[in-house]
């Protein structure tokens, strides 16, 4: 099922330019075939970009991308959770033990095997689907952007863009009547189209003017956006024969559906910025910002920045350290970013969903709650730090942070038995607090060889300031004020009974003081999991935000050899791996982990797993939720590394060409530290692929004309 392919990326291009126009052209070709076996993706792809000064005040320019592409057999979690699940010795293909050889068809071919004789996985098979049940995505693309430029005068300009996104999804499912799972009903036809169109238009004035040791800049804007989304689909099942996959020589409908989405955004804004002798700056910024997500009594919001820096190496009295001070830059900054997303186009209006009929009666259920009170999410955003650049060597940046969200934009459950989910509010204030920093350092440089390291960090801390109750839970998670947003919750775990071979689980009992208040007596262990599923017996695991996180970048060249490589790395902060924990029990037709060979016995009674059991109201919770799949999410891992070798000019200029670089690039190639690259929670995450992808790069000389 998983297996090395070949991956093939080709591009051309040209480009050039005269007194008046520049232009660049490009093409280009995908076949990328994964690493899951049944996996394809092909995509052409093409753009142009022109620019065209028509006289001295008016400028015009487009720049258009087209692209097809065909996909199969996507990554999606179904694919995952067979691959991590679906035992490896159930055959693809019908074994005749009698005569010790496949069973073959009329035609000489093989059979696959789809399991009707197993526990589970019975009419499962994914190359035979692959090869019966072609199900292709195709993808449309077409992408503009134009615009035309007029200068008033030297310094004023007013520019119109205007850009257009359109794609085209369809989706043509297929099960096959013959074999698999729908043969009881005689094969299905899936048919999905998606339709997105999109456009944004935004005016533009802008003057900068220069007098003295003086500089200003000054914009002024309006900006639309537009979206609107169609989706046609439906549904047929039972084929009179094989080979017909087109929905209308099916029988029955399965279902039918279509809908359309319409979003709408107006913005205006302003931004100033100054400077004073390239030692001073200062910059501000407004804009206002009117959503179609909320109800027109809260659908606009204001947002704004204030900046400034001083470069202090530019000041007189440091030139006494000029020789090797390159650089010494302040800056701070303090403004507001707004936020209107919550996964619907519809978030202050309450909804009906149609199609809830009683046989030819049509009917309707309410389907979201109305709340004309939501407004834009604000998070406001404080920053100051120094860049600085020594020895023309070193140079780097630190910067502390403090961000806060404010109205944060989220679902609020609801009790089951109202009938709904939840709803959508604004229901409180996050702050996240921090250090980031970058260091460039040229190691070593001289004519023949060059080394640079780049290195780069972050750290916060993440704390909820406000919230409309005293707790909120969200998944794996729970919320309180003065907790991070990150922070797991839930059964603190306790090992394995070396006597039973069972899970344990840490039990708090309390007693009641002098004072009548409920206090902690003590810790004991238990076996029975329904004892700790309260809140009282929860606990808080950890938090999934990393302690420290980022990346090393090492550059090396060597006379036209050049090799670069990034460590990504994370320190601290917790994971919980759902994966791992759904293969860490007994499931008959599952495959488990290699783990589970250290399960409890009585011959191995210190086990690190408990025993193996089928017994269901055991076995159910060995993969429950606790602390025991809750690990350390620390790693290092070595990717995107890139070897190549440039051709000397005075070779490749006999051909006309102005520079050849042949070069071979992997992603993923090493991890130093045995942990995934997941921030938060680990379900059915897809297997990380090494991939070697060799490539040149070629320019021509062209003379201008």
């Amino acid at each position: 099922m998983l297996k090395s392919r070949l991956r093939q990326e080709y591009t051309i291009d040209f480009s050039g330019k005269n007194k008046k126009a520049d232009y660049f052209i490009s093409a280009g070709y995908l076949n990328d075939k994964g690493v899951f076996s049944i996996q394809r993706f092909e995509r052409y792809s093409t753009r142009a970009n022109l620019n065209y000064n028509v006289n001295k005040w008016l400028k015009v320019g487009t720049n258009i991308s087209l692209s097809h592409s065909v996909r199969e057999g996507s990554a999606s979690d179904q694919t995952v959770w067979l691959l991590r699940t679906m035992p490896t010795v159930y055959p693809i293909y019908e074994w005749d033990s009698a005569t010790n050889a496949y069973r073959l068809d009329k035609n000489g071919n093989r059979i696959f095997d789809y399991g009707n004789y197993r526990t589970s996985w019975s009419g499962t098979n994914p190359l035979a689907d692959d090869t019966y049940n072609k199900s292709p995505w195709t993808h449309d693309d077409v992408s503009n952007r134009t615009y035309f430029e007029i200068t008033f005068i030297p310094g004023l300009k007013w520019r119109t863009n205007f850009s257009v996104d359109f794609y085209q999804y369809n989706y043509d499912g297929y099960v096959n009547s013959e074999y698999g799972f729908a043969a009881g009903y005689k094969g299905s036809a899936y048919k999905e189209s998606d339709r997105n169109l999109s456009y944004t238009i935004n005016n533009l004035v802008t003057y900068e003017k220069s007098f003295g040791d003086h500089s200003l800049s000054v914009l002024l804007g309006q900006e639309a956006y537009a979206l609107e989304y169609k989706l046609l689909s439906a549904e047929k099942q039972g084929f009179p024969f094989p080979g017909v996959t087109e929905i209308g020589s099916a029988a029955v409908m399965s279902s039918m559906n279509s809908y359309t989405d319409k979003y709408r955004l107006l913005s205006w804004l302003s931004r100033v910025e100054y400077d004073y002798k390239d030692r001073y700056y200062i910059s501000g910024s407004f804009r206002t910002d009117g959503s179609s997500r909320f109800h027109p009594d809260n659908r606009w919001g204001q947002f704004w920045s204030l900046g400034g820096s001083w470069r202090i190496s530019n000041e007189e009295f440091m030139k006494p350290y000029s020789s090797w001070l390159d650089n010494l830059k302040l800056k701070a900054s303090y403004g507001a970013v707004g936020n209107d997303n919550l996964g619907t186009y519809y978030a202050y209006q309450g909804l009906y969903a149609t199609g809830m009929n009683n046989y030819r009666d049509p009917g309707v259920m309410v389907s979201r709650l109305s709340n004309k009170d939501l407004k834009w999410e604000t998070n406001l955003q404080f920053n100051v730090g120094l860049d600085f650049a020594v020895f023309n060597k070193l140079s780097g940046s630190v910067e502390w942070f403090s961000r806060k969200s404010k109205d944060l934009l989220f679902t609020l459950p609801m009790a089951p038995s109202t009938g709904m989910s939840g709803i959508d509010r604004n229901i409180g204030d996050v702050k996240n607090q921090g250090v980031e920093f970058s260091l460039n350092y040229a190691a070593i440089s001289n004519k023949d060889f060059k080394w640079t390291i780049d290195l780069n960090g972050t750290s916060y801390k993440n704390r909820i300031t406000k919230l409309p109750q005293a707790e909120v839970n969200a998944g794996v998670f729970k919320w309180r004020e003065g907790e991070s947003r990150y922070n797991f919750w839930g059964i603190e775990y306790a090992g394995v009974n070396p006597e039973t071979g069972n899970d344990q689980y840490w039990k708090t009992i309390y007693e009641t003081n002098d004072k009548g208040e409920k206090v902690v007596k003590e810790r004991v262990k238990t076996e029975n999991y329904n004892e700790v599923t309260s809140d009282s017996q929860q606990k808080y695991l950890g938090d999934a935000i990393p302690k420290l996180f980022g990346g090393f970048t090492n550059n090396f060249s060597y006379k036209g050899i050049d090799l670069s490589f990034m460590i990504y790395y994370s320190i601290g902060g917790k994971l919980y791996d759902s994966d791992y924990a759904q293969s860490m029990y007994y499931r008959r037709g599952y495959s488990m982990h290699p783990d589970m060979l250290d399960s409890w016995t009585p011959e191995n009674p210190n086990a690190e797993f408990p025993r193996l059991t089928t017994y269901y109201n055991y076995a159910n919770y060995m993969s429950s939720y606790t602390s025991k799949f809750i690990f350390n999410n620390s790693f290092a891992r070595l990717r995107n590394m890139t070897l190549g070798y440039t051709l000397p000019k005075n070779f490749t200029k006999k051909f006309q060409v102005n520079s050849l670089r042949l070069f071979v690039q992997g992603i993923t190639w090493l991890r130093l530290v045995v942990q995934p690259v997941v921030v938060r929670t680990r379900n059915k995450a897809y297997p990380n692929d090494r991939q070697p992808v060799p490539g040149d790069e070629v320019r021509f000389i062209r003379s201008a004309t």
